[in-house]
């Protein structure tokens, strides 16, 4: 096209030289001719000017259409180049700990859709049933055993070898899911990306961790066998043991201030499969949001390559998405290899509702508060408040909110005029930080010695208390001397924060943490 013009071009201005010149005459034997009348063709095209134009404008009307006909389908209609434009260009940092949490929203993908599978077989009901192992719950099955629907229907999940093999592949995507986003949490904790933009998206992410534990708790009760219902009993109580509404909070979740009960069974399967994960949802849409609204936190190598203001990495489409695709299947895989070689335990392990168990201990991400429950000593105040509110709701609740209040609790993140914190902080410049996560990790973990004080350890209270108070202690002041002797002075630290736009500078010249402009 461009060509064309070219030739165009040049064929007019070439006729209106040679215009100019026969009209004045200079080329001898040449005829005078007014311009209005000479009409001159070369190469078939218009020699005047204003024709070259309108060809031009009729190319270009062509050439538009043809590319409106080109359009895929969708693209004429929802404008997807629009949305590669604006969201497939943008930059993702480069970093193992980075895919922590990808790896979160992998298994949620994978919970849901395990979950929706194994929703056709299983039943909700705790309604007594004829089971025989060859054919599945049925009413009217002769000679078989009488179970509770729900535990029939996980028996008959149980003899499938596919349907077994999704629940085991559930049951680990429960956990992955958990224990990516505590790494995901304590990765952003101790590099300090939790301050400035980034607060509420902190705290969003924090509801997502209780989410996510809470959800893993009332799948518990879905199996119906013996465990599951003296582990939601535990539950049950720790409800009941919430001062002046206990009975009617218990009553609330789980359909009556005791368990199990008419109708329990249906309100716990509706909180595990639409209530929680639509909040679930919910929050982790707006994590991404928020996400994509203040930018992703860089690695401290990137302030020495990145331009002032960008993010140095990889667009999301097409290399982060193809990224995303291989981790995705590599979680897909390693969740079925784990749920092949470590097959959980079945329902009748434990046998039906009513066998006789020993002593239920809960999955890893409950053991912190389990472990606290067990040592705490049995107490009543008033005959409100008891060691079963403190040790199982007060004191996770407390660890909860303070690990939300974070960003705000941080004595760098206080005042007006404050940058924004766009990289990675070493550790050792935030002692106090570290110190105290460190602290937390360090208690956190006792507990799960403490769940088990008398076996295996073979410990008392007091030495378990004294281990479970010493050594955090002993740890965090070990930390903070560390950190101390290796934390950098002067020029050799590192400056976390990005550039000061035009919004910063002003509310630090108000809050006067930097000099004035000059008039």
């Amino acid at each position: 096209m461009f060509r064309r013009v070219f030739n165009r071009v040049e064929a007019a201005g070439k006729v209106a030289v040679s215009e100019t010149v026969g009209h004045a005459g200079v080329a001898p034997g040449r005829v005078s001719t007014p311009r209005s009348t000479v009409r001159t063709r070369e190469n078939g095209h218009s020699g005047d000017l204003s024709d070259v134009l309108s060809d031009l404008r009729n190319d270009s009307r062509l050439t538009a259409r043809q590319r409106r006909d080109n359009q895929s389908w969708f693209e004429e209609r929802l404008g997807i180049s629009g949305l590669n434009k604006h969201y497939g260009r943008k930059a993702f940092p480069v970093h193992s700990t980075y895919f922590f949490g990808e790896i979160s929203t992998f298994a949620f993908l994978i919970l849901i859709i395990t979950g929706i599978l194994l929703a056709f077989v299983y039943i909700p009901s705790d309604t007594i049933v004829g089971y025989v192992p060859s054919s599945g719950p049925d009413e009217i099955a002769p000679n078989g055993y009488q179970y509770p629907q729900a535990y029939a229907s996980i028996l008959a999940i149980e003899s499938n070898t596919v349907l077994a093999l999704l629940r085991n592949v559930h049951h680990w995507a429960s956990h992955l899911f958990i224990f990516a986003i505590v790494l995901h949490t304590f990765r952003i904790f101790f590099q300090g990306t939790y301050r400035k933009p980034r607060e509420l998206n902190w705290i969003v992410g924090v509801v997502l961790l209780v989410l996510a534990i809470a959800n893993a708790f009332f799948g518990y009760s879905l199996p119906f066998d013996a465990y599951s219902i003296a582990a939601t009993s535990i539950g049950v109580n720790l409800a009941r043991a919430v001062p002046w509404i206990g009975d009617w909070a218990a009553a609330l979740v789980f359909g009556d201030s005791s368990y199990p009960a008419a109708g329990s069974l249906g309100r716990l399967y509706a909180l595990h499969i639409f209530v929680i994960p639509l909040l679930l949802s919910a929050a982790i849409a707006a994590h991404l949001i928020i996400l994509v609204k203040t930018k992703h936190s860089q690695p401290s190598y990137a302030k020495k390559i990145a331009e002032p203001g960008r993010v140095l990495g990889v667009p999301l489409f097409p290399q982060q998405a193809v990224l995303g695709i291989q981790l995705l299947f590599l979680t897909l895989g390693g969740l079925f290899l784990l749920s092949s070689f470590v097959p959980i335990h079945t329902v009748e392990a434990y046998g039906p509702p009513g066998s006789v168990l020993a002593e239920v201990k809960p999955e890893w991400y409950f053991m912190w508060i389990y472990g606290l429950l067990r040592i705490l000593p049995s107490f009543n105040l008033f005959g409100i408040i008891d060691n079963n509110f403190v040790a199982g709701l007060l004191f996770p609740g407390i660890a909860f909110g303070l690990l939300a209040l974070a960003p705000f609790l941080d004595r760098t993140n206080r005042g007006r005029g404050l940058r924004r914190v766009e990289y990675q902080e070493p550790p050792s410049q935030a002692p106090v930080r570290t110190t105290i996560g460190v602290f937390s990790l360090a208690y956190v973990s006792i507990l799960f010695v403490a769940a088990y004080y008398d076996h295996p350890f073979s410990l008392t209270i007091g030495q378990t208390w004294l281990i479970t108070l010493g050594v955090p202690l002993i740890l965090a002041i070990g930390t903070y001397a560390l950190m101390k002797a290796r934390e950098p002075k002067g020029i050799a630290r590192f400056d976390p924060h990005g550039y000061y736009d035009e919004e910063d500078m002003a509310d630090a010249e108000r809050s006067e943490r930097l000099p004035r402009a000059a008039d």
